[in-house]
C-alpha cells in the first residue's frame, strides 16, 4: 500500500514546494517505510509526483516515484497475475513494461487489460506531456482528485483547507487522459460500456472538475466477459423446516448447489491465498528495526473481526497459508455506550463483542494448533471525539455522512489497535452486497406483491444498485482510514473472478427470504462456512458494524449529513 500524489500547477512558480506538510504527514502515514519526490517544468506551469511506500512485495523496497526513460510512475495496490519473477515488486514489473509501451498508447491499453486486483496508478509522459491515471475496475483504492485554483491534484488521500478547492473520489471507470497544458478536456478509456450510473458519475466529475470528458475505446479486461457457468438450482422450491441445520444438510445434498460450493471454494481459497502470501516475511516491529537475521514469528496478518460469518470465513481459509507457527490476530472494536442504548450491557460488551468471543472459539476448535490472538479494542468517547475531529474526519474527507463518519471510525480505531503487529487485514467487504445480505434486499423481496418472479427481480435490482455504488459507498473511504495506520487493506471477497462467478448466479441461487433472518441471508455464503466447518456462526444474524459495535444509534439515519464532516463538502454548490 502506498500514497500517491500528483499535482499539476499552471503557471504555479515555486508553489510546487508548498503543498502543506500536514498533507505530506497524512500521505506518509499511508507508506511510512519510504518517501520520494520529483518536480517537474513543463511548459504551462509544473508538475510534482510523490510517493509514500508501505513495502508489501518483491525482496526489497522500492522507492516511488519510479522514472523510467521519459515516463514518471506511481502506483499504488496489488496485482495477482503478473508473470513477473517473484522476487520482484509489482511496482518494478509494472514500470518496465510501460516503459516497453513507449508512446503508443494502445499497448498501454493491453497492459491494464491483463490486471487483476486492486490498484490506482498515474503515469506521466515528459515528453508529450500527457497524463495518466486510474483506479481499478471494483474501485477497491482509493484516488482522490481535486480542482484548485492553480490546476488539478490527485492523491490517494487528501485533507480539508476550507475554500481552497473542491474535491471527490475519482469514479473507477477507466483509465484518463489529460494534456497537462489544457486541464478543460479529458479522455476516457472505459473499462466496460457505461450505464446510467457511470454516465451521472462521469457527468459530476465534469463539474466539479471543469473539463468535458470524451469517452474512447473500451478496454474490456477478459474478467468482465460474462460467465458461461450456468446452475438451475433454485433455494425457494425448497421448503423451511425447523432444524437449519438439517436444512442445509438437504440443500448441500443437491448436486448443483454441491457444484456451486466447489466453484466458490477453489475461487475463494484462491483469493484468500494470493492475498496472505504475497507480503514481507516481517511483522510492523521487526521491520522497523530492518533486522532480516532473525526470523520473524510475529503476527503479519489480522483480520478485522466481527464475529460474523464474512471474516470468520475469511479467518478459517487464511489459516491454511499463515505458517503454523505464527498468530492471526483478530480485531474487534467496541465503543462506550451512548444514551438511548442498552444500558443493561457491560461496558464492553457491545453485540460484536459477544459474536466475535463465539467464533473465536469455533475457530480454537476447528484449528487447535493455530495462536488465535483476539485483540479487544475499546475506544471511549472522549478518544472518539478526539480522534474524529483531529485525524479521521480528515481521511474520510470528501465524504459526508453519518454512514460514512460510523464506518470510517470503526475501520480505522480497529487498525490503530497498537498491540497489533499486522502489516495486512483482511475484510470482508463485498460479502453483504454480492451474496444478498442487507436487511433492504429482504425489504425489497417483502415489500413486492407482484407475484414470485417480479420479487426475484426486484432482489436482483437492489443487488445491482449495491454492487455499483459499494466503490462510493464503502471500498475508497475504507482503504483510506486502514492504510492511514499502515496497513494495507485486502478484501478477498472483492476479486475478479470471486465476483464474475457470484454475479453470474441468479438472487434465487444466492439468497432466499422465504426462510428467517440468519438463515436465508447471504444462504450460499452461509452454506459454504457450514461445509468448511463452521456451525454457530453459520446462523448468526447479519447486524451492520455500526450497530455491532455501538458507534452509531439506530435511530440516526446513515445518509443523514454528519454534524463533524458537514462543512467540508462544497461539491454540490460547485
Amino acid at each position: 500500500m502506498c500514497g500517491i500524489f500528483c499535482s499539476v500547477l499552471q503557471h504555479g512558480g515555486l508553489y510546487a514546494y508548498n503543498f502543506p506538510n500536514v498533507l505530506k504527514e497524512i500521505l506518509r502515514n499511508r507508506g511510512p517505510d519510504v518517501q520520494d519526490e520529483v518536480v517537474l517544468d513543463y511548459d504551462a506551469g509544473q508538475i510534482i509526483l510523490a510517493g509514500s511506500v508501505l513495502w508489501q512485495q518483491g525482496e526489497s523496497l522500492r522507492k516511488q516515484p519510479v522514472v523510467v526513460d521519459d515516463f514518471i510512475f506511481l502506483f499504488n495496490g496489488d496485482i495477482y497475475n503478473l508473470p513477473k519473477p517473484e522476487s520482484m515488486s509489482d511496482t518494478s514489473w509494472i514500470s518496465s513494461k510501460i516503459s516497453e509501451c513507449r508512446y503508443e498508447e494502445h499497448k498501454l491499453l493491453k497492459l491494464l487489460k491483463e490486471w487483476e486486483g486492486p490498484h490506482c496508478l498515474i503515469i506521466y509522459n515528459k515528453q508529450n506531456q500527457i497524463l495518466y491515471f486510474s483506479r481499478d475496475t471494483l474501485g477497491r483504492n482509493s484516488l482522490i482528485i481535486e480542482r484548485i485554483s492553480k490546476g488539478l491534484n490527485l492523491l490517494s488521500t487528501s485533507h480539508y483547507f476550507e475554500n481552497e478547492k473542491v474535491s471527490l473520489e475519482l469514479p473507477p471507470l477507466g483509465l484518463y487522459r489529460v494534456n497537462v497544458n489544457d486541464l478543460t478536456s479529458c479522455v476516457l478509456h472505459s473499462w466496460q460500456p457505461l450505464n446510467d450510473y457511470a454516465i451521472q458519475l462521469l457527468s459530476k466529475l465534469d463539474r466539479a472538475v471543469g473539463w468535458k470528458t470524451t469517452v474512447e475505446s473500451q478496454i474490456a479486461p477478459e474478467w468482465m466477459n460474462k460467465s458461461k457457468l450456468t446452475f438451475n438450482y433454485d433455494f425457494y422450491k425448497f421448503p423451511c423446516i425447523d432444524s437449519y441445520m438439517d436444512l442445509y444438510k438437504k440443500l448441500m445434498d443437491h448436486p448443483e448447489i454441491n457444484e456451486s460450493l466447489a466453484r466458490l471454494h477453489k475461487l475463494l481459497l484462491d483469493s484468500v491465498r494470493n492475498r496472505v502470501t504475497n507480503m514481507t516475511p516481517l511483522c510492523r516491529l521487526c521491520l522497523k528495526k530492518w533486522n532480516f537475521e532473525t526470523r520473524c514469528r510475529h503476527a503479519k496478518l489480522c483480520i478485522l473481526f466481527s464475529g460474523g460469518i464474512d471474516c470468520t470465513i475469511l479467518a478459517l481459509l487464511a489459516n491454511e497459508f499463515v505458517p503454523e507457527n505464527e498468530p492471526i490476530e483478530l480485531i474487534n472494536v467496541a465503543f462506550e455506550r451512548v444514551e438511548g442504548q442498552n444500558m443493561s450491557e457491560k461496558l464492553w460488551d457491545v453485540p460484536d463483542r459477544k459474536t466475535s468471543l463465539l467464533s473465536v472459539n469455533e475457530l480454537r476448535k476447528l484449528c487447535p494448533k493455530r495462536c488465535w490472538n483476539l485483540l479487544e479494542v475499546n475506544v471511549t468517547r472522549v478518544e472518539l471525539e478526539h480522534h474524529l475531529t483531529t485525524r479521521i474526519k480528515h481521511l474520510i474527507y470528501p465524504l459526508e455522512t453519518i454512514l460514512d463518519e460510523s464506518l470510517g471510525c470503526a475501520f480505522w480505531f480497529a487498525s490503530h489497535c497498537a498491540s497489533s503487529s499486522a502489516r495486512v487485514a483482511l475484510i470482508g467487504s463485498g460479502a453483504d452486497e454480492l451474496f444478498g445480505g442487507y436487511t433492504r434486499h429482504r425489504n425489497s423481496f417483502r415489500h413486492c406483491m407482484d407475484g414470485e418472479l417480479n420479487r426475484q427481480l426486484a432482489v436482483q435490482h437492489e443487488l445491482e444498485i449495491d454492487w455499483q455504488r459499494i466503490p462510493a459507498r464503502n471500498l475508497a473511504r475504507d482503504d483510506r482510514v486502514i492504510a492511514d495506520n499502515g496497513k494495507t487493506a485486502r478484501s478477498p471477497f472483492i476479486e475478479e473472478n470471486v465476483v464474475k462467478f457470484i454475479r453470474s448466479l441468479e438472487a434465487n441461487q444466492k439468497c432466499c427470504f422465504s426462510f428467517p433472518e440468519g438463515v436465508g441471508d447471504k444462504l450460499l455464503l452461509r452454506l459454504y462456512g457450514y461445509q468448511i466447518g463452521l456451525r454457530d456462526v453459520v446462523l448468526l444474524k447479519k447486524r451492520a458494524i455500526q450497530f455491532g459495535s455501538r458507534i452509531a444509534n439506530k435511530k440516526q439515519k446513515a445518509a443523514d449529513q454528519s454534524n463533524t464532516l458537514k462543512l467540508k463538502l462544497k461539491l454540490e454548490k460547485a
